[in-house]
Order: structure tokens, then C-alpha cells, then sequence
């Protein structure tokens, strides 16, 4: 009977942190993602003021640095310091703009954690509703996060978006496309760095065009 009871109490106290970290891991989307979405929901800020806070969010709630070199693959063990940096600095621009991007559906809204699990120790996978803007309905988001070693702090590792049953995690997503194309160009990471560019401008064109029939609707609504 005291051997069970010692085994009952072992097991409360090996459980006992992975819970807690679920609900401050929990705690810290909610709080977190929330000011992101409230930077995108400010009217009083400029599109590129707008832009510009929310890359500052992003960085405090994710760890960039960390995303970059994910992404790469196998191919960004073998990046010199100076090919990383040339690399980063243009995934960051990339990473932001995608990141709000995706967000921006949710612009106005407020999140509601759900729960979580944990896939690995320090790991938790933060499951939240969010209502989209434009269909009204409650939409999956989870929230990958690692806590830091000490235990005191927490970043965002990737994101993944339930579309249709299939969660699409935006890191991963991102490291399938640039592992093909750097195994189409034998690894030239400098060619990878002008298809970034390109994409940016591509989705910086898409923005502008979705901005321009948005007003175009306002203004046949209200012709003034």
C-alpha cells in the first residue's frame, strides 16, 4: 500500500509542471496574440507605422533567427555567418510580411484558447479559435510554442492555420518551398535571397490591389 501511495505521489509531481506550463504557455498566446491582433485592428496608425509595430511584436513574440534557419533545412547548417546574415535579413522582411498577412483575416477580433497539448519537453501547441472577418466563422489557429530553459520566458515557433480539416503551418510551409529551390539551384543561397525579394514585392502588389478594390467598394456604397 505505501509503495503505491509513493508511485501515486511520484506521478503527481512529474505531471504537475508539464501542466503548468501548459496554462502559462497558454496565458502567454492569449495575452500575446492578442496585441498582434490589436496593432492590425489600429485605425490610428499609418500602413507602414502599422507594419513597422507589428514587425516589432513579431520579433518579442516569435524567434526569428530560429524560424530562418528551420526553414533552410539541412541546407542552413552549411551557410557562413555572412551568407546567413545576407539570408536573414531578407527572410525577416518575408517572415513579417507573411505572418501578417495571414493574421490580417482575423483583424478586429479577439483570440479564445481552447487548449493545448505538449509534443516534447519545453513544447506546447496552443490550440485558439479566432472568428475570420470575412466569412464570420470561428477558424483553428495553434500556436507552436518553446519555453526557454529556465522556464521564464516563451516564443512563438511557427503557426499553423486549420483550412478545411488541414492544419497549414506557416514555418513549414515556408521550408518545403525554400529546400526545393535550393535543391534546384544547387544550394545557392543568393538565388534563394532574390526569390525572397521577389516574393515580398509580389505580395506587397497583391496587398495594394486588395486595398484599392476595397476602397473601390466603400466608395460605390457611399458615392458621396
Amino acid at each position: 500500500m505505501k509503495l503505491m501511495q509513493l508511485l501515486a505521489v511520484g506521478a503527481i509531481v512529474l505531471t504537475a509542471p508539464a501542466a503548468l506550463a501548459d496554462k502559462k504557455s497558454e496565458a502567454y498566446v492569449e495575452a500575446q496574440a492578442n496585441a498582434v491582433l490589436k496593432v492590425l485592428n489600429d485605425k490610428t496608425l499609418t500602413s507602414d507605422e502599422r507594419s513597422a509595430k507589428f514587425a516589432d511584436y513579431m520579433h518579442k513574440f516569435a524567434y526569428m533567427p530560429d524560424i530562418a534557419r528551420r526553414v533552410l533545412g539541412a541546407q542552413g547548417r552549411s551557410l557562413s555567418e555572412a551568407q546567413f546574415d545576407r539570408y536573414y535579413k531578407t527572410f525577416e522582411e518575408y517572415a513579417t510580411e507573411v505572418y501578417q498577412a495571414q493574421l490580417d483575416e482575423f483583424r478586429g477580433e479577439s483570440i479564445k484558447v481552447v487548449g493545448s497539448t505538449d509534443p516534447a519537453p519545453r513544447r506546447s501547441q496552443v490550440n485558439t479559435l479566432i472568428k475570420s472577418t470575412e466569412s464570420g466563422k470561428d477558424i483553428q489557429v495553434v500556436w507552436d510554442v518553446l519555453q526557454s530553459k529556465d522556464g521564464q520566458t516563451y516564443r512563438v515557433r511557427d503557426v499553423g492555420i486549420n483550412l478545411d480539416g488541414s492544419v497549414i503551418w506557416l514555418a513549414q510551409d515556408q521550408q518545403a518551398q525554400f529546400e526545393s529551390f535550393l535543391d534546384r539551384n544547387n544550394g545557392d543561397i543568393d538565388k534563394l535571397i532574390d526569390r525572397i525579394k521577389q516574393m515580398i514585392a509580389d505580395m506587397r502588389e497583391r496587398a495594394k490591389a486588395g486595398a484599392a478594390s476595397t476602397l473601390a467598394k466603400s466608395t460605390s456604397k457611399n458615392p458621396g
